[in-house]
């Protein structure tokens, strides 16, 4: 379920996001050539990666994407991926993180979320690591984010697969949305 679909106003009114998020999502849209380059950049010229937005900046765009797409799952998965990308090797990720494992630690406590969303908390939620099993190649977090699980799970892929010292990543949460149960090598 979309962003914008599981929020009401007054909660929506109260969180932040961080602009480089904005930016990244937007800039994914128009690499991945989901959305013209020219609408894209229109929206989000204006923003400043260390500036904080109301989410409702990011809702615009992923409501671009719900109004030109049918099956939008596979799709916001892949920005996900993309935004990761670009925030490991565009951004501050090759200081934070040196591992795809590290990726994971680096979700302990919600750090990387809180770090580009701001609200209070019962209503950003959180994104957690629960366990990890590096020899055995296993992770779980926990999601209660107000976002869609799909981009997400691309997210996690992303995030794990950016420093390039894995072969394999699986991230599912079909039994339960808000589960993430992870294998890599």
């Amino acid at each position: 379920m979309a962003l914008h679909e599981q929020r009401n106003n007054t909660a929506e009114n109260s969180i932040k996001i961080l602009g480089v998020t904005i930016r990244g999502f937007a800039q994914a849209l128009s690499s991945l050539h989901i959305i013209a380059g020219s609408t894209v950049e229109s929206l989000f010229k204006d923003i400043d990666a260390t500036d904080w937005y109301p989410i409702e900046k990011l809702t615009e765009l992923e409501k671009m994407v719900l109004q030109n797409y049918i099956n939008v799952d596979p799709i916001l998965e892949r920005v996900g991926i993309s935004m990761m990308n670009d925030w490991y090797y565009h951004g501050p990720g090759k200081e934070i993180i040196s591992s795809g494992a590290g990726f994971l630690h680096f979700q302990s406590s919600s750090e990387g979320y809180h770090s580009l969303v701001n609200g209070p908390r019962n209503i950003i939620g959180s994104f957690s690591l629960l366990e990890i099993d590096e020899q055995g190649g296993s992770a779980l977090i926990h999601s209660t984010t107000p976002f869609d699980k799909n981009l997400e799970r691309g997210i996690i892929i992303g995030g794990m697969s950016a420093p390039r010292d894995l072969l394999y990543i699986d991230v599912d949460n079909s039994k339960d949305a808000n589960y993430f149960k992870i294998e890599f090598h």
